[in-house]
């Protein structure tokens, strides 16, 4: 059986750890490989509960704190949803796997859009903020295009991965300075306040941890069971990077956006994929490249449209303060035809 067909994982591990751990860890993964389906199932459900335990405690400590869900999404729970595409990035960078890394960043990006937004909103109607369309929206917007026009016309190496971190930091000083806003400032122009949650601090912070805890756990493990049982059927890396590994590592956004809507936290559930998607080109591509300068693979530019194209088009549907239903339906239909002709193209 082909073990997750990325040999060099093993390797780094031996390089990274100490000789009392190799074996433990090797053991541990090639476990996780040859019970991929076990592990797939145990992983989702690490998400799904992670994500519940998330939501509820990011909800709590947005309102003790008196910081908005949506400053909540668009960093705390963003970030988050984000490990797990950081974590596979920085090993399969190490090994030298740079087509792996793009597939899987742009793949995350679109599927949080086609995928995540549009379930989302099949679920119920989301309502989205006026700041939102008004500049959260925009800024992601902008960093897409930033970072698709370096991918396609510039090398991923030298001063652009510090570019796109100071742009990154910019960012993130605007929204924290969003958080010292008062909630209610916020909430009266999305409708959507956040109801008391009768737990203390101390309780609101471990659910926050241990979801976070979960959600890591639960990404890694869904993305080893996903990944080998995907290279058992001979696709090639960026393939599996922006469709199987993608999606993988895009379901804690998935169960969180859910999880939240389903709640009755609009702005937490578009927040975070906002958030997420800005984090994914902003934040993990740049450490990527810090950690390995990556070669642009051919093929990519089919990425890098979808990803910008999806982006405009969310940002179009949510003009009107709220996407729909059919809306979601139009995003998850034209995520599954992105998958479906790269998969019979084998665009690379």
């Amino acid at each position: 059986m082909k073990t997750y067909q990325i040999a060099g994982v093993r390797e780094y591990f031996h390089r990274q750890h100490p000789y009392n751990l190799r074996l433990p860890m090797e053991s541990f993964i090639t476990n996780a490989q040859n019970w991929y389906v076990l592990t797939l199932i145990l992983g989702i459900g690490m998400l799904i509960i992670g994500g519940h335990l998330l939501v509820e405690g990011s909800v709590a400590i947005a309102k003790k704190f008196g910081v908005s869900t949506l400053v909540i999404g668009l960093t705390v729970v963003a970030f988050s949803t984000s490990s797990p595409e950081l974590a596979l990035n920085i090993i399969a960078s190490a090994n030298n796997h740079g087509d792996l890394c793009l597939g899987n960043i742009f793949g995350s990006n679109i599927a949080n859009i086609g995928l995540v937004l549009g379930i989302g909103a099949l679920i119920c109607k989301l309502p989205v903020t006026g700041r939102i369309v008004k500049v959260e929206f925009p800024w992601l917007v902008v960093a897409t295009i930033f970072v698709g026009l370096v991918t396609l016309f510039g090398t991923l190496d030298g001063v652009w991965p510090f570019l796109f971190l100071c742009f990154f930091i910019f960012l993130m000083v605007k929204w924290f300075k969003i958080g010292k806003e008062s909630e209610s400032k916020i909430a009266d122009e999305s409708g959507d306040v956040v109801p008391d949650i009768h737990c203390s601090a101390i309780a609101a912070w471990m659910m926050l941890i241990g979801g976070l805890l979960l959600l890591g756990l639960g990404g890694k493990a869904t993305e080893i069971g996903a990944v080998t049982g995907a290279l058992e059927f001979g696709l090639s890396k960026i393939l599996v990077g922006g469709t199987v590994v993608a999606i993988a590592t895009s379901l804690p956004e998935v169960v969180t956006t859910i999880i939240a809507a389903k709640k009755g936290h609009p702005d937490l559930a578009v927040g975070n994929v906002v958030g997420s998607n800005i984090f994914n080109i902003l934040f993990v591509l740049p450490i990527t490249i810090l950690v390995n300068p990556i070669a642009t693979p051919n093929g990519v530019w089919v990425y890098v449209v979808v990803m910008l194209l999806m982006t405009l088009l969310a940002w179009f549907l949510t003009m009107d303060n709220r996407i729909k239903p059919k809306e979601g339906g139009i995003l998850v239909g034209l995520f599954i035809c992105f998958l479906i002709g790269i998969t019979i193209w084998g665009v690379r």
